[in-house]
């Protein structure tokens, strides 16, 4: 675990990451500032799992709705890789969201294997309910932060995210 956070403060480029390559970072600050971080995605989570309840949506369910929203004619494994969840996970929500008359399935002209899904009227209605929810939870998370801050914050976990990625490419080779 505390690898992987110095993985994340120490491999970012250090022009974006820390404008000062001779300052370092404690083991103990960098821990509080994941621990603070993985807290706010939690609490994100707990948020808007509960802003959703009333409307019978999950946050997955959720995700794919706004996926499709912003993206009509994904496929299951693009929507898959947006949602940060198994094809396997997808697929059954997929499914029930067809059932539910939310989601409807195309077969994909480019690859016949694959299906292209979209949302239907009832599923865009729906989706532009819980767009509201989302706004709500993102506002409410943004409001003490200045513009200027969120596109450092947003900076900041790219370059995090783009770390972690680069570690598990580099364990996937070594194995």
């Amino acid at each position: 675990m505390f690898e992987l956070i110095q993985v994340v403060l120490y491999t970012c480029p250090m022009n974006k990451w820390n404008a000062d390559p001779s300052k370092t970072h404690s083991l103990a600050d960098a821990t509080d500032a994941w621990i603070s971080v993985v807290r706010a995605y939690q609490q994100c989570t707990a948020t808007l799992a509960h802003k959703l309840e009333p409307y019978g949506v999950s946050v997955l369910q959720h995700e794919v709705l706004m996926n499709l929203r912003r993206t009509p004619g994904l496929t299951q494994q693009h929507l898959s890789e947006r949602c940060f969840s198994a094809k396997s996970g997808i697929s059954m929500i997929v499914a029930k969201m067809v059932k539910d008359g939310i989601v409807v399935r195309a077969r994909s002209e480019r690859d016949h294997r694959a299906w292209n899904l979209s949302l239907t009227a009832q599923g865009d209605a729906l989706a532009a309910k819980i767009q509201v929810v989302q706004d709500e939870v993102v506002q409410a998370m943004a409001a003490s932060y200045s513009e200027q801050d969120l596109k450092l914050m947003k900076d900041r976990m790219d370059h995090s995210a783009e770390a972690l990625l680069a570690m598990r490419i580099g364990d996937a080779g070594q194995m």
